[in-house]
């Protein structure tokens, strides 16, 4: 998309369509010695070197206000605009309201200000006036930045201005624009104007890099051509500035405007700037935001965490995807994953902004820790899908899986050697809850240390301690939900479901988790499904509830049942069910080969890793035999470690396949060549081998009928002899 204009502007709330102008200047890159990329996105990302910047070349060499971002401070009213008398001038009066207005520059290069900054001259302007480079004499000439206000009489630019002062210069943090002093200095006509003075921060904006400037390229100039950042890159941006926003919360700030031409890529890190929206928390006398990234309840509630947190989601949404415009500005919402094959690629980003972004404050994350937690899960799944290998970590909020589920359900076709039972292959629930992941106790609970060792302990022995704990504290969260699971873990679904109803706890996914396991083992597979589908939409960077989600909908027979166990799989090489979980739904659709290349990436040193090439055999036979298919599950067969209790049966049937293939083949077709599983690819051969394994498995036998059917088959297979 080509756009020129930019529709990330600060604004008070409510206030004029466009306020400021993005900043237009000329940077160019003086390099100072050796360039190495870095890595962020907690070491995951790798982001091109940033040259030092010699802040001169950053003046604007036309410093002028385009008309279209002109308003009247006060009313609002489009002001210097041309019309039928010519250009319009960047100073008059409002036609509206007869307030006086000025887009000029009041500083000019040369002038000192305080008796100790040399201005330079401007570098852009910003939402409260021009914003100019100059030299502190009193500190080696360092460059600094003076921010100064939109209009001499604009009062409430005068009072942010002050506010300023007050608290931002206490505010210190390295991920964000130093305050180094406020001053004052009279205009033209000797009226004193304030004035912040801030850390020069050299570098590239986020917004530069989305329209296409990276770091050492030219300027920008023209028409501006948009082109989204990779998703990875936008996150580990985001996650470079989620401290330095938690660190304002914990103060009882909030930066407010956050969006991309705020945050700057510099020489040795990513920093916030401009702290002019920045203010206290709830103070409703100065709500100043930018419209298409600011949250719907600004205006009711005032600035708060979740205002803020809300600025992340829309600012990952605009540097990542084309989102549509209405008057120029963001639209509100987000395109849905059938009109965006960003958020079909990857659902859990999706699910990540949808989150973010949520119209209630309560639905959205609560803590800038919380938000970043999720980022890097989300952060990792994309890093797997782009380069085709897994990134683990462990969750804070969950145990690790209790077991693996489904990694019989194909395997155990090949018990019908030992007891001559048909099995069919199909997940059981039961398997699949008593596998899950547990959440983890929340660490700031009272209890959490006696709660926790209750987690880990068998239900049956737990349960004395739980109902004594749940007497104790009938209406505790924690301890209602210790008691839930030790209920499910016993088979009292009806005791855990009056438990879970009980329950009031907004915001906690929790006991979403829990009924979800309870609603699998009740037959609910829809409210099952609901309830999982929740907690991923609350959690999208935990694998957990991907892993559940994946094993409802393979249960309701939902071809989706892939995307979240290949989800799963490719971000975490040690979720073998999800290994296993995507190879039956390949299968079931026709992919065997693809199934096979799941099952094929379990990791040899998996205790599991016999039993996947075992599952490999299966689905490489069960439907299509050829001679490739033939040689590849032999292969597999050979390779199996001589305590896979199923190998001499996975050699049954791999033999079984191929004798019917050979009897199948047409007359004249060529015979093939070499060997299969270690003796000669013919018929009488096969038949050989197939009789001796039979008879070995006969020995086997669970009891004597099967042993005698065994023992049968191995005659009828056997190759014919003339006496």
């Amino acid at each position: 998309m080509t756009e020129a204009f930019s529709p990330d502007t600060t604004q008070p709330v409510p206030t004029a369509p466009v306020e400021t102008t993005g900043p237009s200047r000329r940077i160019d890159r003086t390099l100072t010695g050796p360039l190495s990329e870095r890595l962020i996105g907690g070491g995951l990302v790798r982001i091109p070197p940033v040259p030092s910047l010699d802040p001169a070349l950053a003046l604007m060499p036309d410093p002028q206000v385009p008309e279209s971002k002109r308003f009247c401070w006060k009313c609002h009213a489009p002001v210097g605009r041309k019309d039928d008398n010519g250009p319009g001038l960047p100073e008059g009066v409002c036609a509206n309201c007869s307030t006086p207005f000025s887009f000029l520059p009041q500083l000019k290069a040369g002038e000192m200000v305080a008796g100790q900054y040399v201005v330079r001259g401007p570098i852009a302007h910003g939402g409260l006036g021009w914003i100019y480079l100059a030299e502190d004499r009193n500190v080696d000439n360092r460059p600094v930045v003076l921010k100064g206000l939109l209009s001499r009489g604009d009062a409430s630019a005068q009072a942010i201005a002050r506010a300023e002062r007050q608290f931002l210069s206490e505010v210190s943090h390295p991920g964000i624009v130093e305050i180094l002093n406020f001053v004052e200095h009279p205009d033209p006509d000797g009226v004193p104007v304030g004035y912040i003075v801030m850390q020069y921060v050299g570098g590239v904006s986020l917004r530069d890099l989305l329209y296409g400037r990276q770091p050492g390229s030219p300027p920008l100039g023209g028409a501006l051509h948009r082109k989204s950042l990779p998703v990875e890159q936008a996150l580990a941006y985001l996650m470079e500035i989620m401290p330095a926003l938690g660190y304002l919360h914990s103060v009882g700030l909030v930066y407010n405007d956050l969006k991309p031409e705020n945050i700057m890529l510099t020489e040795g890190q990513l920093k916030l700037i401009d702290l002019g929206a920045v203010t206290s928390m709830h103070d409703t006398a100065r709500l100043y935001g930018t419209v298409g990234y600011q949250a719907p309840e600004l205006t009711l509630t005032g600035p708060t965490v979740q205002t803020d947190l809300f600025t992340v989601g829309r600012t990952l949404a605009v540097l990542t995807v084309d989102l549509p415009l209405a008057n120029g500005r963001y639209a509100e919402g987000l395109p849905e994953p059938e009109d965006e094959p960003l958020f079909a690629r990857y659902p859990s980003y999706y699910q990540f902004l949808l989150r973010a972004t949520h119209p209630s404050s309560r639905a959205r994350f609560q803590s800038a820790t919380e938000m970043l937690a999720q980022m890097s899960g989300v952060l990792r799944e994309v890093l797997a899908e782009r380069r085709g290998k897994p990134y683990p970590v462990s969750s804070t909020l969950f145990t690790a899986t209790r077991a693996e589920f489904g990694t019989n359900v194909l395997a155990r076709r090949l018990d019908v050697y030992a007891d001559g039972r048909d099995r069919r292959g199909e997940l059981r629930p039961s398997e699949v809850v008593q596998t899950l992941p547990l959440p983890l106790v929340d660490p700031a609970h009272p209890s959490a240390a006696l709660l926790a060792t209750l987690l880990h302990t068998k239900p049956e022995h737990a349960l004395e301690s739980v109902t004594a704990a749940l007497e104790a504290n009938p209406d505790d969260t924690e301890t209602v939900l210790a008691a839930v699971r030790v209920k499910i873990g016993l088979g009292k679904l009806d005791e855990a479901a009056r438990l879970l109803d009980d329950l009031y706890a907004p915001r906690n996914w929790r006991p979403s988790w829990y009924q979800g396991n309870l609603s699998l083992l009740q037959g609910d597979l829809d409210e099952a499904r609901k309830s999982f589908e929740e907690v991923w939409g609350m959690l999208p960077g935990e694998s957990a509830p991907k892993l559940a989600l994946a094993a409802v909908l393979e249960l309701l027979g939902d071809s989706s049942a892939k995307t979240f166990y290949r989800l799963c799989w490719s971000t975490d090489d040690a979720m073998i069910s999800a290994a296993f979980g995507l190879a039956r739904r390949l299968a079931a659709e026709g992919d065997s080969l693809g199934a096979v290349a799941a099952l094929d990436k379990v990791p040899a040193s998996s205790r599991h890793a016999g039993i996947a090439a075992v599952t490999a055999i299966i689905i490489l036979l069960q439907d299509q035999v050829d001679e490739d298919r033939l040689r590849a599950a032999a292969e597999r067969q050979q390779s199996l470690p001589e305590e896979e209790p199923r190998a001499l049966a996975a050699r049954a049937f791999i033999l079984g396949k191929a004798i019917q293939w050979m009897q199948d083949r047409p007359a004249y077709s060529p015979p093939p060549s070499g060997a299969l599983l270690g003796r000669a690819f013919t018929m009488r051969a096969l038949r050989r081998q197939a009789e001796s394994v039979l008879r070995a498995l006969a020995k086997r036998a669970a009891h004597r009928s099967q042993r005698y059917a065994l023992v049968d088959l191995a005659n009828l297979v056997r190759p014919r002899t003339i006496i």
